[in-house]
């Protein structure tokens, strides 16, 4: 019986490993492809988002960011959401508004989380063919929001991201592991899979939507810890597309203490468990999709399934079973994957010296980012409180 058991854990984890391997090689290889880019076209009016709590030491330099934004004042206007702040947020909030024709605040007295926060400006304000977000702690380049919104001229576009890239990369070792993961994330696996039609991840800032599509899926799922996760997957099952804008480019911070990089963390965990609770079993069963596109979205949807399966594969080698080369196999490979990513990522992106001699940091918190994963899956089966903490600021 045992045998039987070891048999199908080492069966199950080896499918696992050989999915999100080949997953890895598949979008690496896109690196060859030049990435098609938008032409220039007509602009669209856009409501511009700027959702915040507690973050008064930020706001200023995102004022300034947003005023430099190359984009018709006539065709933008600004909605600052004070999510029930208890700092002086509201305060300089209303002073910039009051200094700019085309800019709003939208006072929540209570704090109701990111997803709330953006249905209810979306409830007050009827402006705008396309909605775009800011976190307070971004700092978009002039060109971002025009470059971005282009690629709603294919009227299947339901989403965009820009390019997110940490501004304190160098700070800590958390912060350098944060952008090494927003370099293998963004330049790879979204970059190949919109070279590949198969559905890149939207983001949770310098992200736009087209209005009319987040109408019919009933705009932001309230309460929930990924809700750009959620829409990919929502707006993809409703007929839609997304994409990815590398050249839109906005800088932002990356958590530099290890605390904050695990409680961001272990919010991604939770968030990714609940988006396969909520899409997975419907995703899969839906026609309207391609089958690989249905695959990428379940893959995308678990997450951290391969941080699980590869700690299961370790903990199953110290079994003499017949499965035991491949599963001494199926971890080399696994592991040396996502090194191989990280350095085509780099090379890719140009790297300067300072990042590379870094690297050795990245072992312990793959390690750290593994036992992150099943602690958020710990959580999620023990259905924890939810929790939402101040997001770390310089």
């Amino acid at each position: 019986m045992l045998s039987l058991v070891l048999y199908f854990l080492s069966t199950c984890s080896l499918a696992v490993l050989f999915l999100f391997t080949l997953r890895r090689i598949l979008f690496t290889s896109t690196l060859l492809i030049q990435f098609p880019l938008f032409p220039s076209s007509p602009l669209f009016p856009v409501l511009l988002l700027i959702p915040a709590r507690n973050e008064s030491q930020t706001l200023h330099h995102l004022f300034i960011s947003l005023d430099a934004l190359d984009y018709p004042k006539d065709l933008l206007q600004v909605i600052l959401i004070n999510d029930g702040s208890t700092d002086n947020t509201l305060a300089l909030m209303t002073q910039a508004a009051s200094a700019r024709n085309n800019w709003r605040v939208l006072n929540l007295e209570k704090n109701v989380g990111k997803a709330q926060a953006l249905n209810l400006a979306l409830q007050d304000y009827d402006f705008g063919e396309i909605i775009y977000i800011f976190d307070a702690d971004h700092r978009p380049q002039k060109n971002c929001l025009r470059l971005a919104v282009s690629a709603f001229t294919d009227p299947k576009v339901a989403g965009v991201s820009g390019r997110t890239i940490p501004s304190n990369k160098l700070q800590s070792p958390s912060a350098y592991y944060s952008t090494i993961e927003s370099l293998v994330h963004q330049l790879i696996t979204m970059r190949g899979k919109d070279i590949l039609n198969l559905g890149p991840a939207l983001l949770g800032s310098n992200n736009g939507y087209r209005r009319s599509a987040l109408q019919q899926v009933n705009n932001f799922r309230t309460g929930a810890f990924l809700e750009d996760s959620d829409l990919t997957l929502t707006l993809h099952r409703a007929g839609y597309v997304t994409r990815l804008i590398p050249n839109a480019i906005s800088f932002h911070q990356a958590p530099f203490t290890l605390r904050g990089f695990i409680r961001q963390h272990l919010r991604w965990g939770r968030g990714f468990n609940d988006v396969a609770r909520t899409h997975l079993f419907d995703l899969l069963r839906d026609s309207r999709l391609s089958l690989l596109m249905r695959l990428e979205l379940a893959l995308f949807s678990l997450g951290y399934l391969d941080r699980l399966a590869l700690l299961l594969a370790l903990a199953l080698i110290a079994f003499p079973t017949d499965l035991r080369p491949l599963l001494i196999g199926g971890v080399t490979v696994s592991l040396a994957m996502p090194f191989i990513q990280i350095i085509a990522a780099l090379v890719y992106d140009r790297a300067a010296l300072a990042m590379w001699i870094r690297l050795p940091l990245v072992i312990p918190f793959f390690f750290l980012d593994i036992a992150i994963a099943v602690s958020a899956m710990v959580i999620t089966l023990l259905n924890r409180p939810r929790l939402w903490h101040p997001t770390e600021r310089a």
